[in-house]
């Protein structure tokens, strides 16, 4: 995720809005990043909001308080969408925002304000009320909105071209063997390695020499959570687009109980130990397959140096 100003928001307001990018455009690329903004504009002015009718939201940082019936966040999502702790978080709530619109079918082919209204079920139902001020638009309170999204999305995107993941800086990452990407000649995957971890393994260092892409998910290219996540696709399991959803996924484990699939999240260049910014995939005998930055392309590294800036998180997923 990018950081730094916004032209025309609050410093708060733009971190908001580069979250909202990087956790939308990854799992629904820009026609849902650009949907998510513009109802984060009309429904919180991108301000995490907390609401007294809903007290469970005063536990967490606002930017604001908001009265509409018991919503919180930057989406104003009721109950119903998650916990206090997931609508409060710009990246959880944008999260369960994509959640709903990519369950919704067609979304792709509708204007974006009557997308947004599908999923937000907002008092903009198209019958002009007292609520919605007369308005005769489904989703008309989006629509006010989208010139300045676009205007948001458009700088946001100028910062593209240096985006990554989070990827550790290139000299810390040291080459896992003298082999093609540094895999090391003669590699073979441990004797008790599962099934599942056989072909999330093989597909990841079928990758090797790919291009790194911010929101990649392949064919050609990739970023690091979504090697992650293509690989353990085809091993028929499912885990999340993000590192942070990644970080949820499967049960935590030791490095001293590392088996080849299992992934390794670290803070990288823009998280921290709490909250990681990159995630690599152990495949064995001390080595890492990640796609670590713009520039650069999916390649093998040595696990004690992937890991020399600590260790976010150890998930086994099977």
């Amino acid at each position: 995720m990018s950081s730094g100003s916004v032209h025309g928001l609050s410093p708060a307001q733009a971190q908001n809005a580069r979250t909202i990018v990087a956790a939308a455009e990854q799992r629904a690329g820009r026609a849902g990043a650009f949907i998510a903004l513009t109802v984060a504009l009309a429904e919180s002015d991108l301000r995490v909001l907390s609401n007294p009718n809903d007290p469970t939201g005063s536990a967490f940082p606002s930017e604001g308080v908001g009265f509409d019936h018991d919503s919180l966040g930057l989406f104003q999502q009721r109950p119903g969408w998650g916990s206090a702790a997931e609508r409060m978080d710009a990246a959880e709530s944008t999260h369960l925002f994509v959640d709903a619109l990519l369950r919704l079918d067609g979304w792709q082919s509708m204007t974006p304000w009557y997308a947004a209204q599908m999923v937000q079920r907002s008092a903009f139902t198209g019958r002009p009320s007292a609520a919605n001020g007369g308005s005769s638009i489904v989703g008309g309170n989006y629509q006010r909105q989208t010139a300045r999204a676009s205007a948001v999305l458009a700088f946001i995107e100028r910062d593209t071209a240096s985006l990554d993941c989070g990827g550790a800086p290139s000299d810390a990452l040291a080459p896992g063997g003298s082999g093609t990407h540094g895999l090391p000649a003669g590699f073979g995957l441990p004797a008790t390695t599962s099934p599942e971890g056989r072909t999330a393994v093989a597909f990841a260092l079928a990758q090797l020499g790919k291009p790194y892409l911010w929101g990649g998910n392949g064919p050609g290219a990739f970023d690091c959570s979504g090697l992650t996540q293509q690989a353990w696709r085809r091993a028929g399991i499912s885990i999340g687009r993000v590192v942070s959803q990644q970080l949820r996924n499967g049960t935590a484990t030791t490095s001293g109980a590392l088996a080849p699939g299992d992934l390794v999240m670290i803070p990288g260049s823009s998280g921290t130990l709490a909250s990681p910014g990159h995630v690599g995939m152990y495949i064995g005998r001390g080595l890492v397959v990640n796609a670590p930055r713009t520039g650069d392309v999916v390649r093998v590294v040595s696990y004690k140096s992937f890991v020399s800036q600590g260790v976010s998180g150890l998930r086994h997923i099977s």
